[in-house]
């Protein structure tokens, strides 16, 4: 799924859409010693949003919620840091992507090799 619209549709759409998520604020482009940035629903950085940085909530901004990416991004202050990461709760599988990175980084004697099976394709691991 893609929006683009103004930061508070795209968490009004959010909420409605999937509930169920939480939204980590980039402290890269938020900063806050008080308030925690971590671990919210959409409607709930909505009101963060409005007391630390109101202005936000109307600029310009593209939601990606696919399998490989779920994230708010801010094109006209970043086009490759996301303003929020949104971890999916239920409805679509969790960023593949970040489970191999996290799997390589942790178990680097283990060697990835694909084999040839009908679609869709497997992978096996084996130890090196």
């Amino acid at each position: 799924m893609y929006l683009h619209d103004n930061l508070q549709v795209c968490l009004y759409a959010l909420e409605s859409w999937y509930p169920n998520h939480i939204v980590d604020i980039n402290s890269e482009i938020i900063k806050s010693s008080e308030i925690p940035l971590v671990g919210w629903k959409a409607s709930e950085g909505i009101k963060i949003l409005a007391m630390m940085a109101p202005q936000l909530l109307e600029a310009r901004a593209e939601m990606i919620i696919s399998h490989g990416e779920c994230a708010i991004y801010l094109p006209d202050i970043s086009a490759t840091i996301p303003l929020c990461i949104i971890h999916c709760q239920g409805k679509i599988p969790p960023h593949i992507s970040d489970g191999e990175k996290w799997l390589r980084q942790k178990q680097p004697h283990l060697k990835q090799s694909a084999t040839n099976v009908s679609s869709p394709a497997y992978v096996h691991l084996e130890h090196s």
